[in-house]
């Protein structure tokens, strides 16, 4: 009997106990049940960033502290089948980033109007928070803009997913000489080659930029550009690869006779370590055409999920120039995501 006795209180504390457990939900769990509604839902994204150049020079920003993110999205869907989003960000300085109203008729069409991100090429996709490395590959940034204002179509049809967009091709301001730039991209998904997916695409844009800057940091423009790139990217078990080639025709202010040609590609390696940690290896190249240069970077890289919403990011880079010495630095970011 005392056996008996025994036995059932312990299955009564081990029921206690799930119960309890399954009642009190993590605290990251109650946050997002408290801020993430289908019509009302808050994103933060916040972080903190850290540069050392391992000689005393400019190398990635010298030495230095800097919060490099501090975003927060508002965004929801409405009856009738209507979205908005509003997206700023407040570091280093305040900044808007997304402000749209859009309507979705079906998965095979919807459509976008106001400040948004464009859809064209794999390496900008990803927000700043789901990104495998510190930074984006530097072909990106020369070549493509990170915000635009315009009106754009999406959608899913099938394994083909498809994007279009008219812009002001002046990032977030007005239209400064009244001539509209195109952006597109076309993907399709194969899911039957192998354990997980392998995505290809192609994309595309095109149009009269005068007085807008090409990318984040690339020439200033004087007329017309043109990009077209392609992309793939695998994932498959604890395996990731992905790789892109962009090349841009650009009527540059510095050039005033001929176009600037500004190419270049990445390759990235990824495999998964543990649950929590992925390692990253990603060589990059770019060059310009009429300059006649061609430069270079390896990054070794690890990425630790300590939470669902805490992740580091840890970069180490090596440029190699055409001409002149190579430089070394290294990079972290400790970032919240929910």
């Amino acid at each position: 009997m005392k056996k008996h006795t025994l036995s059932a209180v312990l299955l009564s504390l081990m029921f206690s106990l799930t119960t309890s457990a399954s009642e009190n939900p993590s605290l990251d769990e109650q946050l997002r049940s408290y801020l993430q509604r289908e019509y009302f839902s808050l994103n933060v994204l916040i972080q903190s960033e850290g540069r050392f150049s391992f000689e005393d020079d400019a190398f990635q920003g010298g030495r230095t502290f800097d919060p490099a993110n501090a975003r927060v999205s508002l965004r929801g869907n409405l009856d009738g089948g209507f979205f908005y989003r509003v997206f700023i960000d407040a570091a280093p300085r305040p900044a808007l980033l997304d402000a749209f109203v859009g309507y979705r008729l079906n998965e095979a069409f919807s459509v976008s109007v106001g400040a948004m991100k464009p859809r064209q090429t794999l390496d900008f996709i990803p927000n700043p928070g789901e990104h495998n490395f510190v930074d984006r590959a530097t072909m990106t940034g020369l070549l493509v803009g990170s915000r635009e204002i315009g009106v754009s179509a999406t959608g899913n049809i099938g394994d083909l997913f498809y994007y279009a967009g008219l812009f002001n091709g002046n990032g977030l301001n007005s239209n400064s000489n009244n001539k509209f730039y195109g952006i597109g991209r076309l993907q399709y998904t194969l899911h039957d080659l192998l354990p997980g997916h392998i995505q290809l695409a192609v994309s595309g844009s095109h149009g009269d930029s005068e007085g807008a800057r090409s990318g984040s940091r690339g020439p200033l423009l004087r007329g017309q550009r043109t990009i077209v790139g392609t992309d793939m990217e695998v994932e498959s078990g604890r395996m990731y690869f992905a790789a892109e080639y962009l090349r841009g025709a650009l009527e540059t202010v510095d050039l005033p006779d001929t176009d600037e040609v500004i190419s270049g590609y990445y390759v990235t390696g990824g495999f998964r370590a543990t649950n929590k940690t992925m390692v990253f290896t990603r060589w990059q190249s770019w060059s310009y055409e009429e300059i006649k240069t061609q430069e270079s970077k390896l990054t070794l890289g690890a990425n630790v999920d300590f939470t669902d919403v805490v992740t580091a990011v840890l970069n180490f880079d090596t440029y190699i120039p055409d001409e002149g010495d190579n430089q070394y630095g290294a990079s972290f970011i400790l970032q919240v995501q929910f």
